[in-house]
């Protein structure tokens, strides 16, 4: 992973505003747990294209990861307001509701996130977790 890294890390440096590469770096270094460069490679990636939902709900990801529930909620609800049919971005606000011990909140974008994609174990399984607790 770390080679990737090198590789997305001398792309941005070729091209900064090539928003595919500083979020793929971010992802690199997610995987590294290297959360707060991630996050600043996610919104270097939004300065330049702030409507690109994926990227949103990668940030949302990494900011969830480091606690920060409310910032990463407002991450997943601009991913679902640019791609509404985004059934990862419900499933990870659903997951950063629950964490903030909002679950009548997380078991609507579970629901929502299992209309748009139907087989998504996932948000199947934190579903009907949730509703077993109840």
């Amino acid at each position: 992973m770390q080679e990737a890294v090198g590789h997305y890390e001398q792309a941005v440096r070729i091209q900064p505003d090539y928003t595919e590469a500083q979020n793929n770096l971010g992802l690199a270094l997610v995987q590294l747990g290297r959360l707060q460069e991630a996050i600043g490679h996610y919104e270097q990636a939004l300065r330049i294209n702030p409507d690109d939902a994926p990227v949103h709900n990668n940030l949302g990801a990494a900011l969830r990861r480091q606690g920060r529930l409310q910032e990463a909620i407002g991450h997943y609800e601009q991913a679902v307001r640019l791609k509404p049919d985004f059934a990862e971005a419900h499933y990870n606000w659903g997951v950063a509701l629950e964490q903030a011990g909002r679950v009548q909140g997380a078991i609507g974008h579970y629901e929502q996130s299992l209309r748009i994609k139907p087989d998504f174990a996932k948000a199947r399984d934190a579903l009907a977790r949730l509703q077993a607790s109840q």
